[in-house]
């Protein structure tokens, strides 16, 4: 569940998806969120065990259709963690997750937070 707090005229959200642990080989969706009056967010993710491949996806439509690749694929070794800035303005942004090598299924955490300013 996201967070929202204002401070004068910037906006600021953070939140969490629930952890997933992928069972397929092929990219799934970790978690969509609403980021039109962002001008900054940036991810926090945590790999539990084994080493996945992770993508952003960014919407410029409502997040009807996800064609924009706002960050691309990129390794996240097992317990290790990666930050990603994202600076490009979206309406929505979807982060996926894969195993890094099939059949060796992870588990992903992720944070997210965004600000106008």
């Amino acid at each position: 569940m996201a967070t929202q707090k204002r401070a004068g005229a910037m906006i600021g959200e953070w939140g969490a998806y629930t952890s997933l642990l992928t069972t397929i080989d092929t990219y799934v969706d970790v978690g969509t969120t609403f980021t039109l009056f962002y001008k900054t967010v940036r991810f926090l993710f945590t790999a539990a065990t084994n080493h996945l491949k992770i993508q952003i996806l960014g919407s410029i439509d409502g997040g009807t259709t996800f064609t924009e690749t706002a960050e691309a694929e990129f390794t996240l070794n097992a317990a290790a963690s990666v930050s990603k800035t994202i600076i490009v303005p979206y309406t929505h942004m979807k982060v996926q997750v894969k195993p890094a090598a099939g059949g060796a299924h992870g588990t992903i955490a992720t944070k997210y937070m965004g600000a106008s300013a």
